[in-house]
C-alpha cells in the first residue's frame, strides 16, 4: 500500500512539473507571436539619404528599365529568377540583366583606359552555345579601377588571376580570357552570399549590385520580421528622390555606349526582337572568321563573348535556383 502511494505521489509531481513546463513554453510562444505583430504594423525607420557616387553597374540596375529588354513571353523563368525594374516595377529579363551590367562596366573600365582588349585564337570547343566559335577574348587591366561593386570584383579577380600565373616570363602573362575573370568574380561574390540568397548567374552579380546600393541609401531593403520574411525574396525599393539625382549619370551612361558601339561596331548581328534572341543566332562568319579575326567590329566581339561566358556558367551550375 505505501509503495503504491509513494508511486502515486511522485506520478503527481511529474504531471505538475509537465505542465508548469508546458504552459511556461505556451507563454513564450504567444509573448513571440505578439513581438513579431508588433514588429509587423510598427513604421519602418526612415530611409537614410543616399550617399556616394554610382558607377555604372549601379545605374544598370537603378534604371533598368531604360536598358534591359522585357522577357520573352515564350521562355520560361522560375519564381526565384524573376527580377524587376526598381523605379517602374516592370518585369525584366535576368539574363539580359546581367549581361547588361557586365557590358557597362567593361566599356566604362574600357572608354577610361582601365584595362585593353583584344581577340586570340583558340580551337573550337564542345561547349554550347558556340561550339564552333575559334576565337576568345582576352582583357588586361592597365590602369586603376574606379570604385563599384562590379569593377572592385573584377579588380579582385585580375589579381589572383595574376598570382596563378606568377612565374611565367613573357608578356602574356596579364591576358586572362574573360570568361576565367567573370568566372573568378562571380565565386569572389558568391562568397559574401548565403545561399539562400543565391539566384544562379543571371542573379547573383545584379543582387550584389543591389546590395551595394542598399548600403549606399539608392535603394532600401524590406522589412524582414519573421524567419519566412528573411528567406522568402522580397524586393527593394527605391529612394526616389536620391534615384532621381541620378538621372544624369544615367543619361551620360546611355551615351556612352550609344558612342561605343557606334565607333566600335559594325551592326554585324542579327535583327530580332530582344538582344539576346540575337546574340543566341549569331552568323558563323563571326564565330569562325578565319584569318579575318581581327575584322571583327569590338563591340560585337565583346557582347558574344559576355553571352556565351553566362551561357557556359549557367550551364555548369546544379540548377535554375541556386548557384554553385
Amino acid at each position: 500500500m505505501a509503495v503504491q502511494i509513494g508511486i502515486i505521489v511522485i506520478l503527481l509531481v511529474i504531471g505538475v512539473l509537465i505542465y508548469r513546463a508546458g504552459a511556461r513554453l505556451l507563454g513564450r510562444v504567444v509573448e513571440g507571436e505578439v513581438t513579431a505583430a508588433c514588429q509587423e504594423v510598427a513604421r519602418p525607420a526612415a530611409p537614410m539619404e543616399p550617399i556616394g557616387p554610382v558607377g555604372p553597374d549601379g545605374l544598370m540596375v537603378l534604371f533598368a528599365d531604360r536598358f534591359v529588354d522585357r522577357p520573352s513571353p515564350n521562355k520560361m523563368v522560375s519564381p526565384r529568377s524573376r527580377c524587376y525594374a526598381p523605379l517602374t516595377d516592370e518585369e525584366l529579363d535576368p539574363q539580359h540583366w546581367t549581361q547588361q551590367i557586365l557590358y557597362a562596366t567593361l566599356v566604362d573600365l574600357y572608354s577610361r583606359g582601365c584595362i585593353e582588349l583584344r581577340a586570340s585564337e583558340r580551337a573550337a570547343t564542345l561547349m554550347p552555345p558556340y561550339p564552333q566559335k575559334t576565337w576568345e577574348l582576352e582583357l588586361r587591366q592597365v590602369g586603376p579601377m574606379p570604385e563599384s561593386p562590379v569593377s572592385d570584383v573584377i579588380a579582385v579577380a585580375f589579381g589572383l588571376l595574376r598570382k596563378r600565373r606568377c612565374g611565367q616570363a613573357d608578356d602574356d602573362e596579364h591576358w586572362v580570357t574573360l570568361d576565367a575573370v567573370v568566372e573568378q568574380a562571380l565565386k569572389t561574390i558568391r562568397q559574401e552570399m548565403s545561399f539562400w540568397q543565391r539566384a544562379g548567374v543571371f542573379g547573383d552579380i545584379r543582387l550584389y549590385v543591389e546590395s551595394a546600393l542598399i548600403a549606399q541609401g539608392y535603394l532600401i531593403e524590406p522589412g524582414r520580421p519573421t524567419w519566412l520574411d528573411r528567406v522568402r525574396s522580397r524586393r527593394p525599393e527605391p529612394h526616389e528622390e536620391g534615384v532621381r539625382r541620378l538621372e544624369r549619370d544615367a543619361d551620360e551612361l546611355a551615351a556612352l555606349l550609344t558612342e561605343f558601339r557606334r565607333t566600335r561596331g559594325g551592326n554585324m548581328l542579327p535583327e530580332s526582337g530582344t538582344e539576346t534572341e540575337a546574340l543566341r543566332q549569331v552568323d558563323t562568319a563571326l564565330l569562325s572568321p578565319g584569318d579575318a579575326l581581327d575584322e571583327i567590329p569590338l563591340d560585337e566581339m565583346l557582347r558574344i563573348s559576355i553571352y556565351e561566358t553566362l551561357m557556359a556558367i549557367r550551364q555548369l551550375e546544379p540548377s535554375g535556383d541556386a548557384g554553385v
